[in-house]
């Protein structure tokens, strides 16, 4: 069982909890309860999107850091070696994001294009603010996952 496997059980448990309230209060016409539940619900989302990008986030700075490593020591060409060598061969070194997320996925295509997408939705609402585009957390989640499993040295 992965970290994205019982943040998802834990996120359905409260956003199934945070639903059935919601429908019941809309259903008994308390419009202020079901407002207030809708609310939590959005904060639920955003705060769990945002944590399970924290745990994707780690995988692509500890897959990178392995990549830039095997590439330095298996490299002979003096020419590609240079490139490589002023690299960070350490996680914790700076160096972008997109950059390091460009070492395990070509820049451009599928998989790179959502992670940037939730990069951005992730300093959206880091920095205090919300969803920058309509989010289906279920679906984020299973992405959230598969990337997990995809993006390696």
């Amino acid at each position: 069982m992965t970290i994205f496997d019982e943040l998802e059980k834990q996120y359905f448990e409260i956003d199934n909890d945070y639903s059935f309230i919601e429908f019941d209060a809309i259903s008994k016409g308390w419009n202020k309860k079901a407002q207030k539940y809708a609310r939590k619900r959005e904060l639920n989302d955003q705060a769990y999107f945002l944590f399970m990008f924290t745990r994707l986030e780690d995988r692509v700075r500890q897959e990178s850091a392995k990549k830039i490593v095997k590439k330095k020591a298996s490299t002979i060409s003096w020419k590609n070696k240079a490139a490589w060598d002023i690299l960070p061969s350490n996680a914790s070194a700076e160096m972008n994001f997109k950059n390091r997320l460009a070492l395990l996925t070509p820049k451009g295509q599928s998989d790179f294009n959502i992670v940037a997408d939730y990069y951005k939705e992730r300093n959206a609402i880091g920095h205090g603010g919300t969803f920058t585009s309509p989010i289906n957390m279920p679906h984020v989640i299973s992405e959230y996952k598969r990337l997990y499993r995809t993006l390696k040295a």
